[in-house]
């Protein structure tokens, strides 16, 4: 179920931000680097919701090795 979950969570993310893509050319230059700094969080998620869905626990476990990283860094 988290799969699917995911999975449906990143096709409503990326289908909240085509229509900006869409009507890309009709936008001023300020308005789309505005856009552009907008959206990349989301689209951020979107891909994030995409790997957990393609390989779970991946993102755990990437997690934690960071964790363990960062602890054996302090500990030195």
């Amino acid at each position: 179920m988290p799969r699917v979950l995911n999975l449906a969570l990143a096709a409503v993310l990326i289908g909240l931000c085509s229509p900006i893509v869409v009507t890309w050319s009709d936008r001023s230059v300020a308005l789309r680097v505005f856009l552009v700094l907008a959206v990349l969080p989301v689209l951020l998620v979107a891909a994030l919701c995409l790997t957990s869905a393609l390989r779970p626990g991946s993102l755990g476990r990437a997690a934690r090795r960071a964790r363990a990283r960062r602890a054996s860094g302090a500990a030195r």
